[in-house]
């Protein structure tokens, strides 16, 4: 029998190693084919000491045995019981009832080993050795494909059988027999046995015996099983290492594909809205002032060409090695955000940039707040459009840094929003950036007009300590508000 834990599928995934030895791998690939193998052989065991009761009947005799009995009836008649009619259909009942135990005894362990020991009983002579071996099998059958506790149930049921059988009148060998047999003299001798097989020392002696064998047997099957067992649960948990590793990586994939995709708006959205606004202001004042108009169009180009060169960087982060390493630049911060309002008062926001407060020394922060005014003066020029009066304040304090982009709504003597509705895919951005440091973001109508984004950022110990340690300081404070295009 294979003590190889049956695995789940996927073992080639894990790459685990085979177990040894041909034949093991055989048998346990073939549980089935080893059941029906012992269901045989304990069949053939019955038909072998069927045949030794039969010629036991056949050599005890009587000293001048008449011609009835010298033929069919006195072969029959000196049969063993379980084999006379009616019992013999017993008897086939009971060895039915023992292999189809140990055809079953993967599935129903304990159940088969009661079905054994109850076959026990009852007048068998020879075939009690089958069955004996039979109860062996399914005594060890329980530990190892049930549990441990199970297995001491077992044995209790296995052992408690066994000396019930030894102690009650009709058991194994007990009941009351004439024994035949030629003396020295030549004479037959009848000797009456009964009713029971064993004094009370040999009785003791047996049972003991057959303790320790079943104890022996149900260690062994403990020991298997919890091999099989200890085996199985290494196997499960690697598989579910597997899995988790599976779900890991795509967990990484759609968080690198949204963090992609946030960069890749922020990048699209700021800078076609610039663009846009810059093309209408040039076709607006093209006739009237031709040289501004100029200007425009010169700022929309450098704008797309920034975008790209933004994206070209973007995506060759992404390329593989071999198509050729990827430009490397600092990712922008609080300290590039007067360009950023500068640019969209070139695309005719009147914008104004409030800085107060000192570096936290977070860079990753940084970029969350660089984008948070980038997404929130965009949606002004989108939404309220050219003229709009939008204000940004930063104040980085010690344990937080708070962002506030304000307009004050559609200014009515100028045309419309450059764009139409977007998708919301921005502010969720933004969310989920401001979620990463553990912050809150809000926005909505104010009252008066308008629209405001509000998002604060906490300020992580190790940032407030770098920036202790002079990792960073203080920008020059902005004041635009103002100045006008």
């Amino acid at each position: 029998m294979s003590e190889r834990a049956v695995a789940p599928a996927g073992d080639a995934e894990l790459r685990l190693p085979r177990p040894p030895g041909i034949f093991r791998r055989w048998l346990a690939a073939h549980p089935f084919a080893v059941d029906v193998a012992i269901v045989v052989c304990y069949l053939f065991g019955c038909g072998l000491m069927l045949v030794i009761d039969a010629a036991g009947a056949t050599s005890a005799g009587t000293a001048a045995p008449t011609p009835v009995e010298a033929g069919l009836l006195g072969f029959y008649l000196g049969m063993p019981s379980y084999l006379q009619w009616p019992l013999v259909l017993l008897s086939l009942l009971r060895t039915g009832a023992v292999a189809t135990a140990l055809l079953l005894r993967r599935r129903f362990p304990l159940a088969g080993l009661i079905v054994t020991v109850l076959a026990l009983f009852g007048d068998q002579s020879a075939q009690s050795v089958a069955n004996s071996v039979a109860l062996v099998f399914l005594l060890y059958a329980v530990p190892v494909y049930r549990s441990v506790p199970a297995g001491w149930l077992g044995y209790g049921i296995a052992l408690a059988g066994s000396i019930a059988v030894y102690l009650l009148p009709g058991g194994m060998d007990s009941s009351p027999a004439e024994v035949n047999y030629t003396g020295p003299d030549g004479a037959i001798v009848t000797e009456t046995i009964g009713p029971f097989a064993f004094t009370w020392g040999e009785f003791i002696a047996a049972s003991v015996m057959t303790a320790l064998w079943y104890l022996a047997i149900l260690m062994l099957g403990i020991n298997l099983g919890n091999r099989r067992r200890y085996l199985a649960a290494i196997i499960d948990r690697a598989h579910q290492l597997a899995r988790e590793r599976d779900q890991l990586a795509q967990l990484a994939v759609a968080e690198e594909r949204s963090r992609i995709a946030r960069e890749m708006h922020d990048i699209v959205a700021h800078s076609v809205s610039v663009m846009i606004a810059l093309s209408e202001g040039a076709s607006r004042v093209v006739e009237a002032a031709p040289e501004a108009a100029s200007d425009a169009m010169r700022r929309s180009a450098e704008t797309g060409r920034t975008a790209l060169a933004e994206m070209r960087r973007l995506l060759g982060a992404l390329s593989e090695p071999a198509e050729g390493a990827a430009e490397f630049v600092p990712q922008p911060g609080v300290n590039d955000l007067p360009e950023l309002v500068r640019n969209f008062r070139d695309a005719g926001l009147d914008a104004s940039l409030v800085v107060r407060g000192d570096a936290s020394g977070d860079r990753g922060q940084d970029l969350a707040v660089y984008r948070v005014v980038q997404e929130g003066l965009t949606n002004v020029l989108r939404y309220a459009g050219h003229g709009a009066r939008a204000e940004v304040a930063v104040e980085r304090l010690a344990d937080r840094t708070v962002v506030e982009v304000r307009d004050h709504g559609r200014v009515d003597s100028e045309p419309g929003p450059v764009a139409g509705l977007g998708s919301g895919r921005g502010l969720r951005g933004l969310a989920e950036r401001v979620r990463v440091f553990g912050g809150t973001i809000e926005s909505g109508p104010v009252l008066g007009g308008g629209w405001r984004l509000r998002a604060i950022l906490p300020v992580s110990s190790d940032a407030r300590d770098l920036g202790a340690a002079g990792g960073g300081g203080p920008i020059p404070q902005t004041e635009n508000e103002g100045e006008r295009q």
